[in-house]
């Protein structure tokens, strides 16, 4: 018990560091007091979003259903988790050298830490789970259901410990010469392996569309589980099943041991410092992609508009819809990393506010190419319905600096998740009436939906600029 209770008071510490960076307007003493109330807020709706899923599989419970509820498992785990793991990972545990606690002791507590961070939604998953298999679907399917769980959770960890390990290894700490291209490769790796369960189940969602048949693939995780969860059980996927299970019991064992070994980061030798002037709008673009390169979760949420527009790259209207709302994520980090310690500098609202919206115009225009130029190769027609919402996007920047400016931030998608809901409704709504708008007056006119999107949009922007405006005068 009283490992226990020290691991408690470091994991209070690193959700404490955590919050520290989202805001400088509180007190420590404030901080401290709020630790706990994030802590459960945020594992409290991550344990919900996750539980959802088997419930809805259980009432459903096909092969793809099964496969792809431990293939979001494993994505989910790696999205909410990656940036508190990677906390963990460069958190100093030397002071406990000083208390008169043995090496063993101290393995322990780094351990405790560890697991503190996925308790409740780890939990939670492997209880929700079989019992909705088990009332819905039988018992026999509850008891693979179970083993299936274990084995994406065992997954999980493993994986984003060792993600975040490397993310703090050879990504936020290699810079400088050729170090910044090998930390761009890095970058690209890191962020397919962490996408890649996600690239999955959505690839997988797609397949009874195209009515592909599973048989032949029932040795193949996450298909194999499957079947067995479905009750469709065949000698090759129950053994495939139970084959999966010993390789992530075996892989998180092999994990433990690394968790209690210490990062050592060789830092770069000392050398001249060039301080070169440029611009402000665009030193605070240089400056906020530095720092959400060294945040595992903010780099993910950077890259997402990106991903959304090519999985959905064939239909232009979805495609655009589907990078608005990774946009609106894209939002809320890039107006929250050190948002609150530029205001003790002498930038003014719209210096500070243009900045940020180019970086939201750069990701979504990369974006948008990104998904043209992919269209264009497998022979989809050109369409600009995606430049059209522009003004858009630069209405959502001007929004949330606005909001940000009077209400503070709260950066971290994992102790902000709240203050992202509150802001989500508002921007959903930017991004989507031009389109929604253009649709509808195309369809009752011979008007050009796209000319009335953008329209719609420059409405929406010179709005919210007169606003803000109006506000700061």
């Amino acid at each position: 018990m009283k490992l226990w209770d020290i691991s408690k008071i470091i994991y209070r510490e690193i959700l404490f560091k955590s919050i520290v960076e989202t805001t400088v307007r509180k007190k420590p003493e404030d901080i401290v007091k709020s630790v706990n109330s994030y802590m459960w807020l945020n594992k409290i709706v991550v344990t919900v979003f996750i539980c959802a899923m088997p419930i809805y599989v259980a009432l459903n419970p096909s092969i793809f259903n099964c496969s792809i509820f431990l293939v979001y498992l494993l994505f989910m785990f790696v999205f909410f988790f990656l940036q508190i793991v990677t906390s963990f990972v460069s958190h100093s545990f030397d002071f406990l050298y000083l208390l008169p606690l043995s090496q063993r002791d101290i393995s322990k507590i780094r351990m405790l830490t560890f697991l503190r961070i996925f308790d409740l939604p780890l939990l939670a998953v492997v209880l929700v789970s079989p019992l909705a298999f088990g009332l819905f679907v039988s018992p026999l399917s509850a008891l693979w259901t179970l083993l299936g769980v274990i084995t994406a959770e065992l997954l999980a960890v493993a994986i984003v410990f060792r993600l975040a390990r490397f993310f703090y290894s050879k990504i936020a700490y290699s810079t400088g010469g050729w170090k910044t291209l090998l930390r761009m490769f890095y970058m690209i790796a890191w962020s397919v392996s962490a996408f890649g369960f996600y690239f999955i189940a959505v690839f997988m969602t797609e397949l009874p569309k195209i009515h592909v048949d599973l048989r032949g693939w029932d040795f193949v995780f996450p298909i194999c589980f499957g079947y067995v969860m479905s009750g469709s059980l065949n000698s090759l996927a129950l053994a495939s099943s139970l084959a999966y299970l010993i390789f992530a019991v075996v892989l998180f064992n092999r994990t433990l041991p690394i968790v209690n070994e210490r990062v050592v980061i060789t830092t770069a030798r000392t050398t001249s410092i060039s301080i070169k002037r440029t611009h402000p709008i665009f030193g605070i673009l240089k400056k906020d992609l530095k720092l959400i390169s060294r945040s595992p979760a903010h780099s993910m949420l950077l890259l997402f508009p990106i991903i959304e527009g090519l999985i959905f790259v064939k239909d232009a209207i979805y495609s655009t819809s589907m990078i608005m709302i990774a946009i609106v994520l894209v939002v809320f980090v890039a107006y929250g990393v050190e948002r609150e310690y530029t205001k003790i500098l002498p930038i003014d609202f719209w210096t500070l506010t243009a900045g940020k919206t180019l970086l939201l115009v750069v990701v979504y225009v990369t974006s948008v190419v990104c998904a043209t130029v992919v269209r264009s190769l497998i022979g989809v027609s050109f369409s600009p319905v995606g430049f059209a919402q522009i003004p858009s996007v630069v209405a959502m920047g001007v929004f949330v600096a606005l909001i940000y400016d009077r209400l503070g931030v709260k950066r971290d998608i994992y102790t902000g998740m709240c203050f992202l809901i509150l802001i989500l409704i508002p921007c959903l709504i930017l991004a989507y009436t031009p389109l929604v708008v253009g649709l509808i007056v195309g369809m009752v006119t011979n008007v050009n939906p796209i000319v009335t999107s953008f329209v719609i949009g420059l409405i929406e922007l010179l709005t919210i600029v007169a606003i803000a405006e109006f506000s700061h005068n």
